[in-house]
């Protein structure tokens, strides 16, 4: 084993927390209100995380995210256990969202970081196809090497 392997080992051992990020880009053909947005998001993470949960997460670190819809309207979500609901803020101005950005960012105990980002991005994909939503990935993002300061 050489040091990076044992480093990344050190690490999760002290870590055991898998992180991923990604930020999308949403096309909506079917423009969506405030209440159908914000249950988009819920939604998704709730997909999310129940995935992750099947795939070997224990405990939910932190998922969140937040929406911008092209005239400017929020949406943020932030979720820390499945047993209380998730915090949610809406800042929507009346206006439909046919356009939108989402970062979501997730955090969970008792998976890796390639594998939350691989079981993210599948479940995003089925659960953006389910809709009818056309989106593209504008960056993702995850730990390749777990560093441990000097």
């Amino acid at each position: 084993m050489d040091l990076k392997e044992r480093q990344l080992l050190t690490h999760r051992a002290s870590d055991e927390l898998g992180k991923f990020s990604m930020w999308l880009r949403l096309y909506i053909k079917d423009p969506l209100d405030a209440e159908q947005s914000e249950r988009m998001v819920l939604d998704l993470l709730d997909d999310i995380t129940e995935e992750c949960f099947r795939q070997g997460a224990d405990m939910i670190g932190h998922i969140k995210s937040f929406l911008t819809a092209e005239g400017g309207s929020t949406i943020s979500v932030s979720l820390i256990d499945v047993d209380i609901p998730p915090t949610v803020q809406v800042r929507f101005d009346g206006t439909k969202m046919m356009r939108g950005e989402l970062i979501v960012h997730v955090i969970v105990h008792g998976m890796w970081d390639p594998q939350v980002r691989e079981t993210s991005l599948n479940v995003t994909k089925g659960f953006m196809a389910q809709r009818s939503i056309d989106y593209e990935v504008i960056n993702d993002f995850y730990e390749k090497e777990k560093r441990i300061k000097d």
